[in-house]
């Protein structure tokens, strides 16, 4: 690996410090937490993954299945049997079709913290300190489920040929307003690309293909923490998405995902040994397109 690419993994700039005023908080330790809570909504809201309510609800259901891919519909939560617009998984994101996960420990929701804007109290750790290497994660230990990436998502009209038309309502306050039923006629799907499966029984985590396509109606919900590091701990299935005619699904930009799903992986792994790790990846599956190595690490970093 070149010196000129180990400079660009390693070229990531510090989070932003932004600092609250001390009187906001000064004599008043509830207001501290309540802005806290705030801050973590916040960063959930802007697509950071490992939130427990959404470890341990479903976030769609499969309408259609494959070999290597599926299509799941978003669910309306709490109420389930219903559709839900506009609001697929991120784009580059790890879900699973199996049981619902633990929510994320203390120290994992410590370690899962590093954001683009860091939020700094009297009583918190420095931003641009170190982060440790997170502890191997145990494949062993993982239940029965199917791991997917998701390589895109869409709204559409419920009935297949038949195409929305347009209303000229100003926006969509408007719109709901005069014509609210045209939203229980919509529907958002998004599709997730099958990269590695758990048994169950001990032996870890698979990274092929099922043997078996999962079945219609299955509930799909996010991956934990943990999942997300055990998945990342081998970044093999990007040859797939990389490569052509590799198994990555046809108008899906393979270098796009693979970025994405390196930022997604990143949250859940943060420090320099994971991007190495990655960076020594892709110059193995890109070593005769240095350009386009040089493109997916500028993305990710």
């Amino acid at each position: 690996m070149s010196s000129t690419l180990l400079d660009d993994i390693f070229n990531t700039q510090p989070p932003l410090k932004v600092t609250v005023n001390r009187s906001q908080i000064a004599g008043n330790r509830r207001r501290g937490i309540i802005t806290r809570r705030r801050a973590q909504e916040n960063r959930q809201r802007q697509g950071e993954p490992f939130n427990s309510m959404e470890i341990l609800n479903p976030i769609g259901e499969i309408v259609e299945s494959s070999t290597t891919s599926f299509v799941a519909q978003c669910l309306e939560l709490p109420r389930q049997n219903e559709p839900r617009l506009y609001d697929p998984p991120a784009f580059g994101s790890f879900v699973k079709i199996g049981p619902p996960g633990r929510p994320p420990t203390p120290e994992l929701q410590t370690s899962t913290a590093t954001t683009a804007s860091t939020l700094v109290f009297d009583d918190e750790p420095d931003p641009f300190a170190d982060t440790p290497a997170p502890a191997p994660v145990d494949t062993s230990t993982l239940p029965a489920a199917v791991y997917a990436l998701v390589v895109g998502a869409s709204t559409a009209s419920l009935e297949p040929n038949r195409r929305p038309s347009a209303l000229g309502y100003e926006d969509e306050d408007e719109l709901r307003r005069h014509q609210p039923q045209i939203f229980e006629l919509l529907r958002t799907d998004f599709t997730g690309l099958l990269i590695a499966y758990s048994a169950g029984d001990g032996k870890g985590l698979r990274r092929h293909l099922p043997p078996v396509p999962p079945r219609i109606h299955s509930r799909v919900r996010p991956c934990t923490v943990e999942e997300v590091r055990a998945l990342a701990g081998d970044l093999s299935f990007l040859r797939s998405v990389l490569a052509p005619g590799g198994g990555s699904i046809p108008g899906v930009p393979g270098d796009e995902l693979a970025a994405a799903c390196l930022r997604e992986a990143r949250r859940a792994e943060p420090g320099e040994d994971f991007m190495v790790r990655a960076g020594r990846t892709l110059a193995g599956i890109l070593a005769d397109d240095y350009e386009r190595l040089q493109a997916i690490l500028r993305n990710v970093i």
